[in-house]
């Protein structure tokens, strides 16, 4: 399908929308948007810039009295939100501008910046940029927000669908470096979110000033193989140092997710001093809440036969 922000006429909220997506997946200070994003100084809950008919972006805090609920991660790096409506006297008013907004953009498939707050970030805390969304739904107490899919130009899965797992890309033309690298970084984004920001084999999250930091994820199927870019059942989260070794196929996972590491005298030599030997045929330390978005049975039967003729 055609980028959804064409349908967006007007310049400078297709500009801001654009900032946000930029934006996928950063924690940034509340200081920092404000000078970014529109109405974010002044502004909470909802936000419909004066003189639009749609509404721009919604932020959740976390002392807010709407009951917004945590977000659910799809295989294809969508999400799904119940976002509240606001109201007035305690009471839901559809007719409030901010729901007419929102309303508005779920007729018009329009999308809206979405931001969840993080009270890790310094003494003010900041926000998590979630991304773009768009309002699928009214359930008569919330609005369903889906969040992009990894590969933006795709429509987000149906709810409480599990798509069938292609290992592979099934475009595997050349694509422009640009779009690749922005799918790769989404890629990552996703994997990051349904592992809980910690390192799939050894559980360790680094933080550095309430970011996280030294966390890759490992496609299982590599990218130069044309292994599935779009899919989070592709990938796990790694800290760097396991990372590297897995690249290298000193180790690799098995089809109940336990670790199997090199018979290689050399590397288990050198290896004393490193962790992985400890988690030999143990189970991954930290896997998806989701079963749906566990590593995927064909991707890990393509990395054991890979890893076996290392």
């Amino acid at each position: 399908m055609p980028d959804p922000l064409e349908r967006v006429t007007d310049s400078l909220h297709r500009a801001q929308l654009e900032q946000i997506r930029e934006l996928d997946g950063e924690r940034r200070a509340s200081a920092e948007l404000q000078k970014m994003i529109q109405g974010f100084q002044s502004q909470r809950g909802i936000y419909k810039p004066a003189g639009s008919d749609y509404a721009l972006w919604v932020r959740q805090t976390s002392r807010g009295v709407y009951p917004d609920e945590q977000p659910v991660t799809s295989p294809d790096g969508s999400w799904t939100y119940r976002y509240s409506p606001e109201g007035r006297d305690g009471r839901t008013d559809m007719a409030l501008s901010t729901n007419r907004g929102l309303l508005k953009c779920m007729a018009d498939g329009v999308p809206i910046g979405v931001f969840r707050q993080d009270l890790t970030l310094g003494p003010k805390g900041g926000y998590e940029v979630m991304g773009l969304a768009f309002v699928s739904e009214f359930d008569g107490s919330h609005f369903v927000l889906r969040g992009e899919a990894i590969d933006w130009t795709t429509a987000p899965t149906p709810q409480n669908i599990v798509p069938k797992f292609e290992p592979f890309e099934l475009d595997q033309s050349p694509t422009q470096e640009t779009t690749r690298v922005v799918r790769d970084q989404r890629f990552g984004v996703a994997v990051r979110r349904i592992y809980h920001e910690r390192c799939g084999l050894c559980n360790v999250g680094y933080r550095l000033k309430g970011r996280p930091l030294a966390l890759d994820a490992a496609h299982i199927i590599p990218v130069d193989h044309h292994g599935r870019i779009g899919d989070v059942r592709n990938g796990m989260l790694l800290c760097k140092n396991h990372h590297a070794l897995f690249d290298s196929y000193a180790w690799t996972i098995d089809d109940d997710l336990r670790v199997v590491v090199s018979d290689d005298s050399d590397f288990r030599a050198s290896a004393a001093a490193n962790h992985v030997l400890m988690f030999e045929s143990q189970r991954l330390l930290n896997l998806p809440s989701q079963p749906e978005d566990l590593p995927a049975q064909e991707a890990i039967r393509w990395r054991l036969q890979a890893f076996e003729h290392a």
